[in-house]
């Protein structure tokens, strides 16, 4: 019966992620074994729908509101839900999140987490990724129409040297960089998860000297700094962050809300070709056609 219930926990899991790459296998059953309790793994069977209120996990579980809350705290502390505002309303919803990018993130950047956990979920996902590749090298022909017609467009790339235009993004001078900052009220200053691996794998960044390379704002930003995922700074010190990446050849990129462009930035990375999970699905052969 036990097993079951992680068993479970995984599909409900891959469903809400709503990527194919990534299964509900031993990798993925393994990850959740090492970050979560047998309670809360049943408790992730809730999320049939990918986001919930208070209210409707309230309904499914006869849970109390503090019952509730430690619960779904513990979820965020370790990277499987974020809360989020619903809009027009003072309420909150919880949003199962996915394995990569977000739990892999999330995970790894925990301040309060031990070393040696750290390292085990480095390589558990680092299998994971070879997997995905595995995955898509002997499915390709079926997978391509998935990627190029139903999955987000990822990023936005912040090169210092010129402006372009593309059909489907804008990349943009550095100093358009340092406006996104300029509107952030909330801003969190996290170690980079893509570098971290690396080095937990003992395979450190050859570009960068110091790891604490992402930014996150807003709703985003404030979950990182309650959940002990990164530290508040200023936005004088985030522009500083951005200019000591410049200075190291690092490639800024912006996310946005719903990976929708037209939506608010809610994150810049500072990342290499040498780490960078994006750009390492690429080069791996996982996202190459996307």
């Amino acid at each position: 019966m036990s097993e079951k219930i992680w068993q479970k926990a995984a599909k409900v899991i891959v469903r809400a992620s709503g990527n194919p790459l990534f299964q509900a296998n031993d990798t993925l059953i393994e990850i959740l074994k090492t970050l979560l309790t047998e309670e809360e793994a049943r408790f992730i069977h809730n999320f049939r729908k990918p986001k919930l209120t208070i209210k409707e996990l309230r309904e499914k579980t006869s849970m109390d509101n503090a019952k509730l809350m430690a619960l779904l705290n513990s979820l965020m502390d370790n990277g499987f839900v974020m809360d989020q505002p619903i809009p027009n309303s003072d309420e909150m919803e919880y949003r199962l999140l996915p394995p990569v990018a977000d739990t892999f993130e999330y995970s790894l950047v925990n301040f309060d987490r031990p070393l040696e956990q750290k390292k085990q979920l480095a390589h558990l996902f680092e299998k994971m990724f070879h997997e995905a590749t595995e995955l898509t090298q002997t499915n390709y022909e079926g997978l391509l129409p998935i990627f190029k017609d139903k999955m987000p467009i990822f990023t936005r790339i912040i090169p210092v040297e010129k402006e372009l235009s593309v059909p489907q993004e804008k990349v943009l001078l550095l100093h358009e960089a340092s406006k996104i900052i300029d509107k952030q009220d909330i801003i969190s200053l996290s170690e980079c998860p893509c570098k971290l691996q690396k080095q937990l794998l003992g395979d450190p960044c050859k570009t960068a000297s110091d790891i604490m390379r992402c930014l996150h704002f807003g709703n985003i930003g404030r979950y990182f700094i309650e959940h002990n995922l990164g530290k508040s700074i200023t936005r004088e010190e985030a522009k500083r962050v951005l200019q000591e990446a410049e200075e190291e050849g690092l490639v800024h990129k912006t996310f946005h809300d719903d990976f929708d462009i037209e939506k608010s930035e809610n994150s810049i990375c500072n990342c290499c070709k040498c780490c960078c999970i994006l750009f390492q699905t690429y080069y791996r052969g996982i996202f190459a056609f996307h």
